[in-house]
């Protein structure tokens, strides 16, 4: 595990509440890993704590206990200059395009700004580079003397991209990168990580809150909720046979490009909201919306096993039973 790019073990951030006495659990034990050149997709609704481990990732955040190792070294370990130059390795690109650009600078400055804060190279060396990346994600070289409220909501998103690239990256965190963009350009920037990722060996860490956009580009995908994961498995295992009451749902809500008299499964409505992570539920932290809940859900955090080959959970009664409706019959 340690031996991989990215490896989480037993992380645990928590912020302070409303009060004094509160502790909100924004993420609550989670351990994973992803190996060079993978796609790890992490899902879940809003305020699962998606944004903050991937933060954590990419040491914008520390961690309140546990560890996050990059190739087996914890950067929180660095002093603040070692640690700035380790963290070119890992970078992050965020949701609203817009808001991660300066509007005050050119397109062009946005992506050498990386550079120059580096004092990589000279001036005319940093910027080849940073036209080169723009020409790669792309965009024309027109663009680069334009600003940003000049360009489409793709078009900064993409700019951001060849920010990023600028240095080198080894793992890139993308934190619900086309969740801001129209439909009709988020196949187009999707097939773009794909081929960076092919033409740079880059590993992933992306997280959204919509399975079919992780399915195109992930090979394992993890759903989280209440600050832990709930299930890990090949996009295809989850969404074909989830061991989990919490993804079953979400995978109930995916849309369905066909009358409703013509599907084969109904869904399934979650009732109420995600609780509050300074007061969790005892026990499993799905429970009070678990249509399946019982004694033990209260009493006792489920462990989290592998049930299945490469398949793992969090849930006391997944896998006890088998077929494509095995949800319906559990306790």
């Amino acid at each position: 595990m340690t031996d991989a790019p990215v490896a989480v073990e037993d992380l645990r951030i928590r912020f302070p509440g409303r009060t004094r006495h509160e502790t909100v659990k924004a993420v609550d034990g989670v351990s994973f890993s992803v190996q060079a050149g993978e796609t790890f997709g992490i899902i879940g609704e809003s305020g699962s704590g998606k944004s903050t481990l991937g933060r954590a990732v990419v040491c914008l955040l520390k961690p309140t206990e546990g560890r996050v190792l990059h190739d087996g070294k914890d950067p929180n370990t660095l002093s603040a200059a070692a640690l700035r130059r380790a963290r070119s390795d890992y970078q992050i690109i965020f949701q609203d395009p817009n808001a991660a650009l300066n509007p005050r600078m050119t397109i062009l400055a946005s992506v050498r700004e990386p550079l120059d804060i580096a004092g990589e190279g000279t001036k005319a060396e940093r910027t080849q580079r940073a036209m080169e990346m723009l020409d790669r994600v792309g965009l024309s070289a027109d663009m680069a003397a334009r600003y940003p409220h000049e360009l489409s909501g793709g078009q900064k998103q993409r700019v951001n991209i060849a920010r990023v690239l600028t240095v080198r990256p080894k793992v890139i965190v993308c934190d619900e990168v086309v969740a801001a963009l129209d439909v009709s350009i988020r196949a187009g920037v999707l097939n773009l990580f794909v081929d960076l990722q092919r033409e740079y060996g880059l590993t992933y860490l992306f997280i959204t809150h919509d399975l079919g956009v992780v399915s195109h580009i992930a090979a394992r995908v993890a759903v989280m909720y209440l600050g832990r994961f709930m299930e890990l498995a090949a996009p295809d295992v989850l969404s074909d046979r989830p061991l989990h009451p919490y993804p079953e749902a979400l995978m109930s809500a995916e849309p369905i490009p066909l009358p409703s008299d013509m599907r084969s499964e109904k869904r399934i409505v979650l009732s109420g909201e995600i609780p509050d992570p300074s007061h969790p539920p005892s026990g499993c932290g799905f429970r009070t919306r678990c249509r399946f809940a019982t004694d033990l859900c209260a009493r006792e955090v489920p462990a989290w096993r592998e049930a299945e080959p490469n398949h793992y959970v969090a849930c006391h009664f997944a896998g006890s039973v088998t077929g494509p409706n095995a949800m319906e019959t559990r306790p």
